[in-house]
């Protein structure tokens, strides 16, 4: 099982990689987003890296699932704060939609099954806001929905992927999202750049 413990260290060193870059480019938010997906990784390095009998495996599990669900969706509710941030004329939002978060936050440890429904809703928020803001981000909108949208894709289509076996399913799954936070990295740490759009 120590093998399960690898792509899980492949998210930890690129996503701590990508959490520099972005606050180094003084996108904090964006950052603390990278910190979470390395944290809920870091879980699983420890949980199959260290283990010897199974008992790690076991006691960590609920842990474990709870920092990549629970985790997640916060990840992805900053990564959508930092895009409205570049977006905003003002800082009146901030308060309501620190709210909203934390509302949706509370029904999901209220009502766990609501976890997957709420990190759908705030990936495809992050991507539609990607789009429409990839001009600032230098990029072409469908090369930026692309990287912004391959969370998403990954998780419906391999993270539980019944056609492949269980380590190819989680590898795969780590991998590519590995390679989301090492996009995320160059993509999101274009500059931050509201006065041109208001000159305009």
């Amino acid at each position: 099982m120590t093998h399960f413990a690898l792509s899980e260290l492949l998210i930890v060193v690129v996503g701590l990689w990508a959490a520099r870059r972005l606050y180094g480019a003084q996108r904090s938010a964006a950052a603390l987003a990278l910190v979470l997906f390395s944290a809920a990784a870091a879980l699983g390095v420890i949980r199959f890296g260290f283990d010897r009998d199974g008992t790690l495996i076991a006691v960590m599990a609920d842990m474990h699932r709870f920092a990549g669900t629970m985790g997640g969706t916060a990840a992805m509710m900053a990564l959508v704060y930092d895009m409205l941030h570049r977006r905003a004329q003002s800082t009146a939002w901030q308060g309501r939609y620190m709210v909203a978060c934390a509302a949706a936050l509370a029904l999901a440890l209220a009502f766990p099954k609501l976890s997957v429904p709420l990190f759908v809703w705030w990936s495809v928020g992050f991507i539609v806001l990607v789009a429409l803001t990839a001009d600032q981000l230098g990029r072409p909108a469908g090369m930026a929905m692309a990287m912004a949208g391959l969370m998403l894709f990954n998780v419906v289509v391999f993270r539980q992927a019944s056609w492949l076996s269980v380590a190819m399913a989680w590898h795969i799954f780590h991998i590519l999202v590995a390679v989301w936070a090492f996009g995320l990295a160059h993509l999101l740490a274009a500059p931050h750049t509201p006065q041109a759009n208001k000159a305009a």
